[in-house]
């Protein structure tokens, strides 16, 4: 990472080590939202990030932006501060002005006709209720549009993923302005998967970087026949393995975050390998707490419960090892070991 991508990460650091504490996630999973971290996020210019101030954004760029969404990973953050930094510099890069509050893009089914009526609905909408701006996109004809539309006009059902974070049902049947309709070529159309994926590789790899530190903190002052637990060989194999996890994970998500531009290959490698990390690890962890990492008391299933439902949003890691396949065996000139060590 530059200097500025490190006081970038500093910053939302500090602001999440004082506001966002466990105390605050159980609140937020019993449906009380943190209002006022989100207004100091925003005032900050966290929300906005990665997307040009032209549009009302707060510059930088998206790879920017993947440094500060590690940090809330690390945090296991209850806000939808990723979902509305991807929806900003998804409308920044089509020249439309960002509105105020969240945006929370929905992925469904949806069609919009000829009299520019939206109809379609969404499940798994991360944070659907707390929107105040919904991004779709839609088919019309052979063409997909993003539509633009206030939430507080859609039907949202209540639900939550496995981690208890909001994960609402969305139903649209209504009209859409001209104004808040924007083709998408084919190329945007796949990014938006491609940034999701990028977003929660970085994001497991903050949670798993902490539920290491949390695990060998715990490994140090659990004390079993006399000494730590820690000492223990076979806890120490444990760790080791956990650590290896963690190093690569952190590797392939900072190679997400020092590039101009986000490459297919990059963010398939590390969704996979992330994804990989993530259930191994997750399971180390619990092994190595017992019976109180599994209580809700302790801070770790903040952690591991958000692994367990990220690594299956955007593709889970099967699904991106295939297109990895796919895209390298596809130049059928080119020499498959050439391409793989070219990316070492």
């Amino acid at each position: 990472m530059n200097e500025e991508q490190q006081l970038m990460a500093s910053m939302t650091r500090r602001i999440l080590s004082d506001h966002c504490d466990t105390a605050l996630l159980d609140q937020a999973e019993q449906g009380q939202y943190p209002e006022v971290l989100w207004s100091l996020l925003e005032t900050q210019g966290l929300t906005s990030l990665g997307a040009s101030e032209a549009f009302g954004g707060a510059g930088g760029s998206f790879c920017d932006a993947l440094v500060v969404l590690r940090e809330t990973g690390r945090y296991a953050l209850p806000l939808p501060l990723a979902e509305t930094i991807q929806g900003a510099s998804l409308l920044s890069s089509l020249g439309a002005a960002l509105p105020d509050g969240p945006i929370v893009i929905a992925s469904g089914d949806f069609a919009l006709n000829a009299d520019h009526r939206l109809v379609g609905s969404a499940s798994d909408v991360r944070f659907g209720r707390h929107a105040k701006t919904l991004l779709v996109v839609a088919q019309t004809g052979q063409r997909a549009v993003l539509c633009q539309l206030l939430a507080s006009e859609c039907e949202i059902e209540i639900g939550a993923n496995l981690a208890g974070e909001p994960s609402d049902t969305v139903t649209i049947d209504q009209k859409v302005a001209l104004a808040h309709q924007f083709p998408l070529s084919l190329e945007a159309h796949q990014d938006i998967e491609t940034r999701g994926a990028a977003v929660r590789s970085v994001m497991m790899a903050g949670a798993l970087e902490e539920a290491l530190s949390l695990t060998v903190g715990y490994a140090l002052e659990r004390r079993q026949f006399g000494k730590p637990i820690a000492k223990f060989q076979a806890v120490q194999q444990q760790l080791a393995v956990f650590a290896t996890q963690v190093a690569a994970s952190t590797r392939a998500a900072e190679t997400l975050m020092v590039t101009e531009s986000l490459s297919l290959l990059d963010v398939a490698i590390a969704k996979a390998r992330i994804g990989e990390a993530a259930g191994l690890s997750a399971e180390i962890a619990h092994q190595v707490h017992g019976a109180i990492g599994y209580t809700k008391d302790h801070q770790l299933n903040h952690l591991t419960r958000r692994l367990w439902s990220w690594r299956d949003e955007f593709g889970h890691e099967g699904y991106w090892q295939e297109r990895l396949g796919r895209k390298l065996l596809a130049d059928t000139k080119a020499n498959l070991w050439h391409q793989i060590t070219a990316m070492g």
